[in-house]
């Protein structure tokens, strides 16, 4: 994690008091995760990468999965137990970093919401090598990030966006591309650029 994305992070958490009060919450799950999860024929584990305060941990543990959260942000995994301190929820909360971490077991679903479009995060390479530790085969992968448009769609602050070729080469072999619900999406901030492709994709380790 870059020392810049680490800053703009711990600002953020230090003037959140609620789930609600951070600027990528949603309280409504990825439709491609609810569409992952209809269709598999069993429960299982899941991973949480980057899980924020943990809304879609609470999700997929109320769906009846053993999930584990991690994330590198004290505050986040603080504001995530707070939230199931009172509950039966199967989540294992973790403070870590995603690029070294290491699973005791494996998963059937791994979720990641905006922990590999940010800054300084990890390597592609090395994130697909995580990938291939901690996902099962036959294993559902939901990633939603910032997606690139052009040579032109970049800009210096904000999220690292990707191709949606160079993340579909890059997982493949190992990893099919069920389905892409990507869409343009307007309003942020004029530094970074007022609109953004939000990549919504599916995937499945073969």
């Amino acid at each position: 994690m870059s020392a810049q994305s680490k800053g703009i992070f711990h600002r953020l958490y230090k003037s959140a008091k609620k789930p609600e009060d951070l600027p990528w919450h949603e309280a409504a799950p990825p439709a491609l995760l609810v569409k992952a999860l209809n269709q598999r024929n069993t429960l299982g584990r899941a991973l949480d990468i980057g899980c924020g305060s943990g809304t879609y941990s609470i999700y997929m543990a109320e769906r009846g999965y053993q999930v584990t959260a991690i994330d590198f942000m004290v505050q986040a995994i603080t504001m995530l137990q707070a939230r199931i301190v009172d509950s039966d929820l199967a989540i294992e909360a973790v403070q870590a970093d995603v690029g070294n971490w290491s699973a005791s077991h494996p998963f059937d679903v791994v979720l990641d919401v905006g922990c590999l479009h940010t800054p300084g995060t990890i390597e592609l390479g090395a994130y697909k090598a995580q990938l291939l530790n901690w996902l099962l085969p036959g294993g559902d992968f939901i990633l939603i990030h910032f997606g690139r448009r052009g040579w032109w769609d970049w800009w210096p602050i904000g999220p690292q966006r990707t191709y949606a070729d160079t993340l579909c080469q890059l997982l493949a072999p190992e990893f099919e591309l069920i389905e892409d619900a990507s869409e343009v999406r307007r309003g942020f901030p004029s530094f970074m650029g007022r609109s953004a492709l939000i990549g919504r994709y599916w995937f499945r380790r073969t």
